[in-house]
């Protein structure tokens, strides 16, 4: 009678081994999965960094031998509202506000103008805080031109230009202008960082 008890210790005791095992691979399987975790997360990190340090490099290098001239030569020079322009001059009128509007959209009146504001000197580049002067009335097209020529990007049928300064648009105004004709135009102001290598 006295093994009877005993039988039942050994029959239930008997898979307590077993278990402990299953717990301790069970643990070593958390701790691998926490480990091959911390690895991809680590790799992760270490992408993003590589990824920062090639923006950063490719950053520095379109700092190199911009033209200091860049506003003055490809952006301040720029004609707006052609399409206005060409109407207004196919009119054959002496009306006073026709001959007005012409020499506002042709001689400097709607001119992109900007003056700068603060310069800062880093050790590799300088900074330019660049305002715009006043508004100036564009259309959809003259729009995506001054981008591209800002932004350094391509929208067709407009690209950018050789020597452009990394230009950073930190305000940008937009409001549209209702005009009797068909065509959209809208009044922009914008202000600009411009950053350029120092020379050594």
């Amino acid at each position: 009678m006295k093994k009877l008890p005993l039988l039942w210790t050994l029959i239930f005791a008997a898979p307590i081994p077993l278990v402990l095992c299953l717990c301790h691979f069970i643990s070593r399987m958390q701790k691998l999965e926490e480990l091959d975790n911390e690895i991809e997360r680590i790799r992760i990190k270490s992408a993003q960094a590589e990824e920062t340090r090639a923006k950063e490099s490719a950053a520095l290098a379109s700092l190199k031998n911009p033209d200091p001239h860049y506003l003055d030569k490809q952006i301040e020079t720029l004609t707006f509202l052609l399409p206005e322009i060409k109407k207004l001059q196919t009119d054959l009128t002496d009306d006073e506000q026709v001959v007005k509007r012409i020499q506002y959209l042709k001689e400097g009146g709607n001119r992109l103008l900007f003056s700068e504001e603060q310069i800062r000197t880093h050790e590799l580049f300088r900074e330019t805080q660049e305002k715009q002067q006043h508004f100036i009335e564009i259309n959809e097209e003259d729009l995506k031109k001054l981008l591209c020529l800002i932004e350094g990007v391509t929208i067709w049928p407009y690209g950018p230009k050789e020597g452009r300064p990394q230009l950073i648009i930190t305000d940008f105004k937009l409001q549209k202008i209702e005009r009797p004709t068909q065509e959209k135009v809208y009044a922009v102001s914008m202000e600009l960082l411009k950053r350029e290598n120092i020379e050594r």
